[in-house]
């Protein structure tokens, strides 16, 4: 999977603004440390991706139905978020510190994945429309205008059961293999190993989380460079797990 150094490398971006360029921003931003590179994984922030897209939503304008009103008071957030955690989420699971526990596009999130952190007083950044598509379209524009092959990653930060403080987690891929199948390889001891799978893209996006920051920072997009991966535009397996299939499905309602 990896040689025995791998660079992380972060790129400071101006303030995407809805309807700007993000790859162009990219690539300018790339030219600081030596521009993109072929075999390069970019991990692109969610919310760079949403803002871009233009899926910002004002409070205000957002007129809260009786059941947000009621999931508001429960869960203790504001009812024109409750309202937008209805209308963005595939369902709602659950209430918990002070979240909604909501499934969307597959994965567990707080609140839908709608974030008020490190958006303009009074808004809201919704996640990406498609993650998957967004991905690959930000792959074939980078191979289009530098030339270069390269693997891109949709990331977000998410929080685990039972543990304090959020990782990251990638909601979108394009370009190689996500998941590494170590089924059938052999263990430390020559034993075939039975059920071992690694989410690559979930480890990416957490290695990413570490130059990205959650404050002020402003490096929404990381180069992950030095990694041997699998480049291909058919995936074989996916990160997603079928709901009846997870491991945590008996202490869901699904």
């Amino acid at each position: 999977m990896a040689g025995d150094v791998i660079e992380i490398i972060g790129l400071r971006l101006p303030v995407i603004k809805p309807g700007d360029d993000l790859v162009e921003e990219i690539l300018k931003a790339s030219k600081k440390s030596g521009g993109i590179r072929n075999g390069d994984i970019l991990i692109v922030s969610s919310k760079v991706v949403a803002v871009a897209e233009g899926r910002m939503i004002r409070l205000r304008d957002v007129r809260p139905s009786p059941r947000a009103k009621s999931l508001a008071k429960r869960a203790k957030i504001s009812a024109p978020l409750a309202e937008m955690v209805i209308r963005e989420a595939d369902e709602i699971l659950g209430i918990g510190g002070g979240a909604v526990l909501t499934l969307k596009g597959g994965l567990l999130c707080a609140n839908a994945g709608i974030d008020l952190s490190n958006a303009p007083p009074g808004f809201a950044v919704l996640l990406p429309s498609n993650p998957n598509k967004a991905a690959n379209e930000i792959m074939k524009e980078i191979k289009e205008r530098s030339g270069k092959r390269v693997g891109v990653v949709i990331s977000d930060s998410t929080v685990r059961p039972l543990r304090l403080g959020t990782i990251g987690q990638a909601i979108g891929y394009a370009g190689f293999e996500p998941v590494i199948d170590c089924r059938g390889s052999p263990d430390l001891f020559g034993r075939p190993m039975r059920i071992t799978l690694i989410s690559l893209v979930d480890l990416l996006a957490s290695a990413a989380e570490l130059i990205m920051g959650e404050t002020s920072g402003r490096k929404p997009v990381v180069i992950i460079r030095g990694l041997k991966v699998k480049f291909t535009e058919k995936p074989k397996l996916s990160p997603i797990v079928e709901k009846n299939k997870d491991l945590y499905s008996s202490i869901f309602r699904f």
